[in-house]
């Protein structure tokens, strides 16, 4: 029996998950769900493990931003009166209203999707729920994923009975991940919620392509429609800041401090890039400084550009409609982890 032990040390504001066996080799990998992870023998102190991880940084890095990369997107939805969300391939459009659309609900907040008379397809949000981003998130998730069940329930059966097992369970769940279905050990398909924004017939399409059942729908279209679903992230209509305003301008926090988790401005600390699936874990490790993020590198290195007849062309800070050229910044410079800047190649 193999003895095994998990720890967490941190390098340069950065978490790396330790596990120790009775193996005698040691080696680092990189995975979505648990970031950078060392496995070696008990042995291992901590200082080896930053000094592997730093020994092996480039390959890291490229790692991380694989997984970026490869991460289904996650557009924002701004959550307001009229903003549209997608049920079963069907635009409903949100309300937000005072009264209580369940009384006899446990939860406060509550979302409700139907075909209203008068305006259509409409989803109903209560302004208990508005009032905080995060249980508006909540709620709306738990709607997608209330939907996507009670599709499967009327119409899983008719997939499953064309596999060797049909009694195979098939389940949405409100969990948030990278993954858009899950094959449990139990042979169970645990689907992500968002997929119930799939037109009925995409949604069918990925079932059979997961269960390997013949095509019922263009693959390429099922793709394109996956990489613009809505994964949860919301966002209040952007406010007018005040002149002597230099709070950051996506979580409002002060010049000196921490950005909020799931800032939109904040940058990766251990890459430089946007916060996403890049960083591993949720907790923001980036400073606002009352600037936006690479606008002081520009201006040290002369990145500017303007734009000449239609097209954006280098120039000078003092050129009339000179602007900062964050693309020029992050195609031609690297992130130093440990200045927390973009730094000119040496």
């Amino acid at each position: 029996m193999t003895d095994k032990a998990t720890r967490t040390a941190n390098h340069g504001g950065v978490t790396i998950t330790i596990k120790t066996s009775n193996r005698t080799t040691t080696d680092v990998t990189v995975t979505p769900r648990e970031g950078i992870i060392v496995r070696g023998p008990h042995t291992l102190t901590d200082d080896q493990t930053r000094a592997l991880v730093t020994r092996r940084k480039h390959w890291v890095y490229r790692e991380l931003n694989k997984l970026c990369e490869q991460a289904p997107a996650n557009p924002t939805k701004t959550l307001f009166d009229g903003e549209t969300f997608t049920i079963l391939g069907t635009p409903h459009t949100l309300r937000l209203t005072d009264r209580r659309l369940d009384p006899h609900a446990a939860a406060v907040a509550v979302a409700v999707a139907y075909n209203d008379p008068e305006c259509g397809p409409v989803i109903d949000l209560e302004q208990a729920a508005a009032a905080n981003l995060d249980i508006a998130r909540r709620t709306l998730i738990k709607m997608h994923a209330d939907t996507a069940n009670k599709w499967l329930k009327e119409n899983g059966a008719r997939i499953t009975r064309l596999t060797t097992n049909p009694d195979i369970r098939i389940a949405a769940s409100p969990r948030s991940r990278t993954t858009w279905i899950i094959r449990r050990p139990t042979g169970e398909l645990s689907l992500h919620w968002a997929l119930a924004q799939l037109p009925t017939l995409h949604l069918r399409e990925l079932l059979h392509r997961t269960l390997n059942l013949h095509s019922v729908a263009d693959g390429r279209a099922v793709d394109q429609h996956l990489r613009t679903l809505w994964r949860g992230k919301l966002t209040l209509p952007p406010q007018e800041a005040a002149p002597d305003s230099d709070t950051c301008p996506g979580c409002q926090a002060q010049p000196g401090t921490l950005h909020t988790n799931y800032c939109d401005v904040a940058r990766c600390a251990l890459t430089g890039f946007q916060r996403g699936s890049c960083h591993p874990g949720i907790t923001c490790l980036t400073i606002w400084s009352g600037r936006w993020p690479g606008t002081d590198e520009c201006e040290e290195y002369g990145f500017y550009y303007r734009a000449v007849a239609g097209r954006a062309e280098p120039c000078d800070a003092s050129d009339e409609g000179a602007e900062h050229d964050y693309n020029r910044l992050y195609s031609e410079c690297t992130w130093n982890a440990a200045q927390q800047r973009m730094i000119l190649p040496s």
